[in-house]
């Protein structure tokens, strides 16, 4: 499958169902613009989760997308920032001028890219001085229910790889992305669905089964099982950090 057509048909799961940022992930990229009107392209900005956390701190945002479903329930979300700017691109070809942008932001997104080539891009349409952040909502893999829940989606779906991207194993690429000098950001992220808020965040991944398919029913079964072991009062925590990678590429 087409990287760009994995969420084709899931914008409004991925929508209703992906956690926001911490409000101390928009305050470091702020403080790292140093500009009074700072401009943002966010790459693989998705349905705008990102996007929004920024022009609320008054930011001009680029939202470079390349998947048509997404780019538009952005573009529906966002319709009330005249600072908001949809550009259907890519994260190697955005469409950009060169250095027009003073932040580059991936977030969820990186592992979907061609390193070398998004690395050139950047190179390209930032200002002088300007970074890039790699961002990742990531669960916290030892807890007990994010080991059953990946153990779920190993038995049902063929394509997942692990959670985020498989984050772990971009060590290599990530650190030649910023030639092996760069910052990294934790902060706690602490998730708490309830079941629908739940499912939806599992309908939106990119290694979710497709409707129709014969195992979608007993994927979602399965999931609502492991929401019946660990809810407390109608709702499921799962310890989730967003992480932060840093830097100049």
């Amino acid at each position: 499958m087409n990287n760009t057509d994995r969420f084709t048909g899931k914008a409004r799961a991925y929508a209703q169902g992906r956690p926001d940022y911490p409000s101390s992930v928009v305050g470091l990229l702020t403080r790292e613009s140093r500009r009074e009107n700072p401009r943002l392209a966010d790459i693989g900005s998705g349905t705008g989760i990102l996007s929004r956390a920024m022009l609320e701190r008054g930011w001009t945002v680029y939202g470079v997308e390349p998947n048509d479903d997404m780019r538009k329930e952005a573009e529906k979300r966002l319709s009330a920032f005249p600072r908001f700017h949809s550009v259907a691109g890519t994260a190697e070809r955005t469409g950009l001028p060169g250095s027009s942008v003073d932040l580059v932001t991936a977030a969820q997104s990186f592992h979907w890219f061609d390193a070398a080539a998004f690395k050139r891009e950047c190179r390209r349409i930032l200002s002088g001085g300007g970074k890039v952040a790699l961002i990742w909502n990531s669960r916290v893999e030892d807890s007990p229910v994010v080991r059953e829940e990946g153990n779920i989606h190993r038995l049902y779906c063929p394509c997942f790889y692990g959670f985020s991207g498989g984050l772990a194993k971009l060590t290599d690429s990530i650190g030649a992305f910023f030639n092996h000098r760069f910052q990294i950001f934790r902060f706690p992220n602490d998730l708490s669905y309830t079941r629908e808020q739940y499912l939806r965040r599992m309908m939106s991944t990119s290694y979710a089964l497709t409707e129709g398919g014969e195992e979608r029913s007993s994927w979602l079964d399965a999931l609502e099982k492991l929401f019946d072991r660990f809810e407390t009062e109608g709702r499921v925590t799962v310890p989730n950090e967003t992480v932060v990678y840093l830097g100049k590429c």
